[in-house]
C-alpha cells in the first residue's frame, strides 16, 4: 500500500509539472488570483490603517516641531522684554539722577540689595560703600530728589539706610517754602511717619508738603518727604503734631542714590 501511495503521488507531480510546462496550468493560476484578489485587498487596506494608528503622521509630527519652535520663541521673547524693561527702568533713574545733580548735588547711584522692613524697623542694604564716596548720615533719596532716609552704617563696598518709616528715624523738616526749622519728622512703623515740635503758631494745613530742613550736615535742605495727612493740637500744649504720608513707596523701593556733600 505503501509503494502504490508513492507511486500515486509521484505520478500527480509529474503530470503537474508537464501541464504546467505545456501552458495548460496557467489558467488555473489566474483563476485562482482573481478569487483571491479581494481579500487582498481587504489585508492591505487594514494594514496601512494600522500603520497610520500606531504611527505619526509625518505631517503631524513637523506641525509639532513647529509649535515647539514657538514656544522657545515666544519665551525668548518674553525674557527679552523684561530686560528692556528693567533697562528703560534702569535707564529713566539715571537721568532723573542727572537732572537731581544739576541742581547742585553730586549723587551715587545704587541698588537695594536686602531690606529689613517690620512694624518697628525699615532699613534697607546698598550696593554702594566707602568706596564709592559714602558716608553715615549721607541722604539717600529717590530718583527724583524725595527724601527716603539716610545712611546709618557703611562698609567698603556696601551701606545700611534707615528710612524714614523706621522708629528710630530722626529728621529735622519744615513746610516747604519757609526758611527756618518747624519741626522734626519722626518714623511711625508700618510705613508711617509724623511730623512732631511743631510750634503751635505755625497755621499747618492738610496736604502741606514737608520737605528737609538743611540743617543737618549731610541732609540738603528743600528735600521732599511727605504731605500732611491731619493735624493734631491742644490749646494747652507748646507744640502740635501731624501725621504725614511719605511721598515714595518705601516697600517698593528697587533704585536710590546717596547724595554725596561736598562734591
Amino acid at each position: 500500500m505503501q509503494r502504490r501511495s508513492v507511486i500515486y503521488i509521484s505520478a500527480t507531480v509529474t503530470g503537474v509539472v508537464l501541464l504546467g510546462l505545456a501552458g495548460f496550468v496557467r489558467p488555473a493560476r489566474e483563476v485562482f488570483r482573481a478569487a483571491l484578489l479581494p481579500f487582498a485587498r481587504i489585508a492591505s487596506n487594514a494594514g496601512e490603517a494600522t500603520g497610520r494608528f500606531f504611527h505619526i503622521n509625518p505631517d503631524a509630527k513637523t506641525a509639532n516641531e513647529r509649535a515647539d519652535e514657538l514656544d522657545a520663541r515666544l519665551r525668548s521673547t518674553v525674557v527679552d522684554y523684561v530686560r528692556l524693561r528693567a533697562l528703560e527702568e534702569e535707564n529713566k533713574s539715571l537721568l532723573a539722577q542727572a537732572k537731581f545733580s544739576s541742581r547742585g548735588y553730586q549723587t551715587q547711584g545704587a541698588r537695594i540689595i536686602a531690606r529689613a522692613i517690620t512694624e518697628t524697623t525699615a532699613a534697607v542694604t546698598l550696593d554702594r560703600g566707602s568706596r564709592d564716596g559714602a558716608e553715615v548720615g549721607d541722604a539717600v533719596i529717590t530718583d527724583d530728589g524725595i527724601y527716603v532716609g539716610k545712611l546709618v552704617s557703611v562698609g567698603d563696598r556696601t551701606s545700611v539706610a534707615m528710612l524714614v518709616s523706621d522708629l528710630s528715624s530722626r529728621t529735622a523738616a519744615t513746610v516747604t517754602g519757609m526758611q527756618r526749622v518747624t519741626g522734626v519728622v519722626e518714623g511711625r512703623g508700618n510705613g508711617a511717619a509724623r511730623f512732631t515740635l511743631i510750634p503751635q503758631e505755625l497755621d499747618l494745613k492738610r496736604d502741606n508738603v514737608i520737605v528737609t530742613a538743611g540743617t543737618e550736615e549731610k541732609v540738603p535742605g528743600n528735600l521732599p518727604i511727605g504731605l500732611v495727612n491731619d493735624v493734631e493740637s491742644r490749646p494747652t500744649d507748646p507744640f502740635k503734631n501731624a501725621s504725614i504720608e511719605p511721598l515714595a513707596p518705601l516697600n517698593r523701593l528697587e533704585l536710590v542714590s546717596i547724595v554725596i556733600p561736598g562734591s
